[in-house]
C-alpha cells in the first residue's frame, strides 16, 4: 500500500524532504501526542526519512493523533539529541505565523527586500510557516536574522532557535477537534545566501531572546543607548512608513514583548499610535500633508 494521507492525495513529505536536505543530512523527526502527553523522537538521515517504511510508520503514528515535526537544520553525524550545539549546518530560515497569519504572509510577499520564500506551509486555518532554503549561514547569524524578521513581520518570536522543528507537510495537525491536513505551496526553487537578505539595524538585534534563553532581567541600559520603548517606536515608524497596516505592526510588537510587558497589546497599540502621530507631524512639517483643521 502506498503512503497516502487522505483520499486522492499522495504523501507530500517525501518530495519535501528530498528537496530540502541532502540524503546524508541527519535529521530529527519528532512526534507529539498532546492528549496522551507522549513524545517520540527519531534521528535518521534524510534518505531514511524518505523511505516508504519510515513514511508508513509516520502515517500510523499520525493516525494515532501524533503530530509530525521535522528539524529544519542538519544535525552533526554523531548527534544523539537535538540542541543548538548538535546543529552542524544551517539549511533554512523560517517564520511561524499564528496570529493574523494570512494577512501577515501577504504583507511579507509584497516586500522587495526579501527573497521569495521557497515554501508556504498551511498548518491550520490562518496559520502559516514560511521557509527559505539557505546556505552560507552560521547559527548565530541565522538566529539574529530570524529574530529581526520576527520584529518586522509579527511572526512567533519563539520559533527562532536553529534547533527548531516545524510541522512536516503531508500529515494531519491534531491540535484542533477537526484534524487539519498540513500542505505546502512551492514558490521558489533557489537556495539563498546571506547576501540575498537585508542587513537589519543593529538596535533590532536583541541577542539571547531565543526560545528558552530569555534573561531573567533586562540588561542595564548604557548612557546614550536606545531604550526598549524607543526601539519599538522607531520600528513602528519604519513599518508604518512603508505601508504596513497598524494592526500587523501592533501584533508584531505585542508578540515580541509578550514576556516583558504586563499588557503587551495595550503597550503595542500606544506605541503604534504615537508612531503614526509622529509620521503625520513630519509630513505636515515637510509640506507633504496639510495640517488637520478643527
Amino acid at each position: 500500500m502506498g503512503a497516502v494521507n487522505r483520499e486522492g492525495e499522495g504523501n507530500l513529505a517525501v518530495p519535501y524532504v528530498r528537496d530540502n536536505f541532502a540524503p546524508s543530512d541527519r535529521l530529527a523527526v519528532v512526534l507529539i501526542n498532546k492528549r496522551a502527553g507522549s513524545v517520540i523522537q527519531r534521528l535518521s538521515s534524510a534518505e531514511t526519512v524518505g523511505t516508504s517504511e519510515f513514511q508508513e510508520w509516520l502515517l500510523r503514528q499520525n493516525a494515532r493523533r501524533y503530530d509530525v515535526y521535522l528539524s529544519m537544520n542538519a544535525l552533526a553525524p554523531t548527534a544523539v539529541g537535538r540542541t543548538k550545539s548538535d546543529i552542524a549546518a544551517i539549511r533554512h530560515l523560517y517564520l511561524d505565523f499564528d496570529t493574523e497569519g494570512t494577512s501577515a504572509v501577504d504583507a511579507l510577499l509584497k516586500r522587495d527586500d526579501l527573497p521569495r520564500p521557497n515554501y508556504l506551509i498551511s498548518t491550520s486555518p490562518d496559520k502559516w510557516q514560511v521557509v527559505w532554503k539557505v546556505e552560507g549561514f552560521g547559527k548565530a547569524q541565522a538566529e539574529a536574522l530570524q529574530r529581526a524578521l520576527v520584529r518586522e513581520t509579527g511572526a512567533d518570536p519563539a520559533a527562532t532557535d536553529c534547533a527548531r522543528v516545524l510541522r512536516l507537510p503531508g500529515f494531519f495537525n491534531h491540535k484542533y477537534s477537526q484534524p487539519y491536513w498540513v500542505r505546502p505551496q512551492t514558490l521558489a526553487m533557489e537556495t539563498y545566501g546571506p547576501e540575498r537578505f537585508p542587513v537589519m539595524p543593529s538596535e533590532e538585534r536583541i541577542d539571547g531572546l531565543s526560545l528558552g534563553h530569555r534573561p531573567a532581567r533586562l540588561p542595564v541600559r548604557e548612557p546614550g543607548a536606545l531604550s526598549q520603548s524607543e526601539r519599538d517606536w522607531a520600528y513602528a515608524k519604519r513599518a508604518l512608513a512603508r505601508g504596513e497596516s497598524p494592526a500587523l505592526v501592533v501584533a508584531a510588537i505585542a508578540g515580541y514583548r509578550r514576556d516583558e510587558k504586563y499588557n503587551p497589546r495595550d503597550y503595542a497599540e500606544r506605541t503604534v499610535k504615537k508612531a503614526g502621530e509622529a509620521l503625520k507631524a513630519e509630513a505636515v512639517r515637510d509640506g507633504i500633508a496639510e495640517p488637520e483643521r478643527l
